[in-house]
């Protein structure tokens, strides 16, 4: 097996499980994946909303974030709700509904390291001010492990959920291993989800 990575397939497929995830999350299939620009640097960052969870293994260690402002997030959470109006979603229901959205899309990369052979770790997802991000900003370097990045924007109806992944790889063998068929494991009803 090459030591190469194959990020290209790897971003496709994470960005694919991203959209298919908060089509279903969401309840409406009009949303599309788009193109992003990186965050850093960009002034618009702050007052914006971060989500964040991580996926740790001996291997590879992810962190995906979920950058949102509430006045956007609320369509997505006011279709899962069913609610017909976006002034009654709350804050806190909008909180909820991206953390879970970021617990969905992780327990599918866990669930890719875990068929691949990798045992790993799962945090709770959290929410914190979107400048904070420069708190969780990986470099590579000639001491740290490869750093292999991708930003995507998640939209519906020009409201935007802008998603960063960011893995630290440290053994790329193992990396290779990764069973990209978990990807596929969506195709499965989610069932239902109640935000309070």
């Amino acid at each position: 097996m090459s030591e190469e990575l194959d990020f290209k397939k790897l971003k496709d497929e994470i960005r694919g499980v991203s959209l298919r995830r908060m089509k279903n999350h969401a309840c409406d299939d009009s949303i599309v994946l788009e193109e992003a620009k990186v965050l850093e640097g960009e002034k618009n960052v702050v007052g914006r909303w971060l989500s964040l969870i991580f996926v740790s293994s001996s291997a590879v260690k992810m962190s995906f974030r979920a950058h949102y402002y509430t006045n956007d997030a609320n369509y997505f959470t006011s279709k899962a709700l069913g609610y017909d109006s976006v002034d009654k979603v709350s804050k806190e229901q909008v909180d909820d509904f991206i953390k879970e959205f970021c617990n969905l899309l992780a327990g599918a990369i866990k669930e890719s390291f875990e068929l691949g052979g990798t045992k790993s770790l799962i945090s709770l997802p959290l929410v914190t001010r979107g400048q904070d991000y420069v708190f969780f900003e990986v470099k590579e370097t000639d001491s740290n492990p490869q750093v292999l990045t991708d930003v995507w924007n998640l939209t519906l109806n020009e409201h935007t959920i802008n998603c960063r992944i960011v893995f630290e790889v440290w053994d790329k063998k193992t990396m290779n291993k990764i069973d990209l068929l978990a990807f596929g494991a969506e195709d499965e009803d989610d069932g239902d989800i109640d935000f309070f």
